[in-house]
């Protein structure tokens, strides 16, 4: 609950981070500097909603259609997801009115921190036009008997206000409330089970004490983000599934997307301060188009980011406490920052697999991450490092300095959403495409990633699926 968070970075990290083990391969920074923390997702009830900005983007109308947009990208495993804009726009004014977006539904935009002015300052300077507060999930104003936000500035660690959209403190209390749903807490499924037909008949898990237990099922939806859910449908090996559940196209675990990322600092002559505020209540959506002259496919958005000192000191530049780091941390106070979020290239190599020389706690094989950068993703970020620093320069910055990629990110694709079951694991309704009563809901079925941060897209799909699932149960067809 609200009132549990700490405002605290290590301390909440402990709090709720997913630290069971993991390995890591491939060539991006995170493997050599962050080997077994390849993303900060969260183990608690609410998942990573816990610990997320907040920001609530759509889509862009081409980004459903990166295939037919982007065409043939050499080394990319683009697709088409099989369904469009126009299908998503009710579903994603559903999650809207949900989460409490601002600037969406009547909604007013939050305050502008010293941060976002800074940013704006600069941006407007360059001549960007789609600058604001951004869209976010978190309320400007009291709403539903819930608080507004008291710009803390510790959004990462969970809200303690509870003026974030969390299903953590918002859709599970609710659910439990109308006596349908039951929270087993501390759970940890150990696999999926099925019958002789290759029907799910429920799952095996293990319970607070470490007990094996069993839950049948007439459906199971499966929503343990791009790591956890791939790893549960092949954990779920069996002589009727030898390369795990919902595999018949090799695809579990396949494309796996992060978002292209980085971040840019700015040092100033004077203070900016720029942990006071919501942490990312802002943003420049003018680079998000698809626009190949600059060298690239896709687009980016720069959003404001502020790290407190404990996190500014490990991921700023990790193993390097030469000088140009420590005077970099003086400057500390004066200091304004910006993280990039961009459109990545699905690779069939970059994926998610067992390792079976590594276990967790309960006997399980982990999974391995494996990442490489596709050039696509590598032309865009030093694009978007260039213009990050353009940014800060426009308003006066006496040093400006890129980072590279932190291990806490979008996590998404590996069973991804497909119109043809070779192509991917789950149909448009993110039902498998190999079992009809196995359904994936969460971000592991991004078909690709888009520019924006996925959680609004989530939502939207969710409850699009729950319709069609009621739909389906009520017709007899599940």
């Amino acid at each position: 609950m609200p009132e549990n968070f700490v405002n605290d970075e290590w301390a909440s990290f402990e709090q709720l981070a997913w630290v069971d083990p993991r390995t890591t391969s491939g060539d991006w920074r995170v493997a050599k500097d962050f080997s077994g923390l390849p993303a900060w997702i969260v183990k608690s009830v609410g998942g990573t909603t816990q610990h997320w900005a907040g920001a609530s983007l759509r889509f862009q109308e081409h980004e459903w259609k990166a295939k037919s947009t982007y065409g043939n990208v050499q080394g990319a495993s683009l697709l088409d997801w099989p369904i469009d804009a126009e299908e998503m726009d009710p579903y994603y004014t559903k999650a809207e009115d949900k989460l409490g977006v601002t600037r969406t539904g009547g909604r007013e935009g939050l305050p502008g921190c010293n941060n976002y002015k800074v940013f704006e300052a600069g941006a407007k300077k360059l001549g960007y036009k789609e600058v604001h507060t951004g869209r976010m999930a978190i309320n400007s104003k009291e709403r539903d008997g819930e608080l507004a936000c008291q710009q803390t500035g510790f959004c990462f660690q969970g809200c303690k206000w509870g003026a974030k959209w969390s299903a953590g403190y918002r859709d599970i209390p609710a659910g439990e409330a109308t006596g349908n749903l039951e929270v087993r807490e501390k759970s940890h499924v150990a696999r999926i089970l099925h019958n002789d037909a290759g029907k799910i008949t429920g799952v095996e898990y293990f319970d607070s004490e470490g007990n094996l237990q069993m839950q049948k099922a007439r459906v199971v939806c499966v929503a343990g983000n791009s790591f956890e859910s791939p790893r549960m449908l092949l954990n779920s090996a069996s002589s009727m599934f030898p390369d795990g559940l919902a595999n018949s196209s090799g695809q579990v675990g396949r494309n796996y997307m992060r978002h292209m990322t980085g971040s840019v600092y700015g040092i100033f002559d004077k203070p900016v301060k720029m942990w006071r505020g919501t942490t990312m209540a802002s943003i420049i959506q003018d680079e998000s188009r698809h626009d190949p002259s600059r060298g690239f496919v896709g687009g980016y958005e720069l959003e404001p980011l502020a790290l407190g000192l404990p996190f500014m000191a490990a991921f700023l530049d990790p193993g390097g406490w030469g000088r140009e780091f420590t005077t970099a941390l003086d400057g500390y106070e004066n200091m304004a920052g910006m993280w990039i979020v961009g459109e990545d290239m699905p690779q069939e190599t970059n994926r998610v697999t067992l390792n079976h020389d590594v276990k967790d706690q309960h006997g399980l094989s982990v999974v391995n991450v494996h990442f490489d950068d596709h050039p696509n993703d590598i032309a865009m970020r030093n694009h978007a490092y260039k213009q990050g620093a353009a940014v800060y320069d426009a308003v006066g910055a006496t040093r400006t300095f890129p980072t590279p990629p932190y291990p806490s990110t979008h996590n998404l694709g590996t069973n991804r959403m497909s119109a043809n079951a070779r192509d991917g694991v789950v149909n448009k309704w993110g039902r498998t495409h190999d079992i009809p009563n196995l359904y994936i809901s969460d971000g592991s079925v991004f078909t690709t990633g888009a520019s924006e941060n996925p959680t609004l897209t989530i939502v939207a799909l969710a409850i699009r699926q729950a319709d069609h699932l009621a739909s389906e149960m009520s017709t007899g067809n599940l």
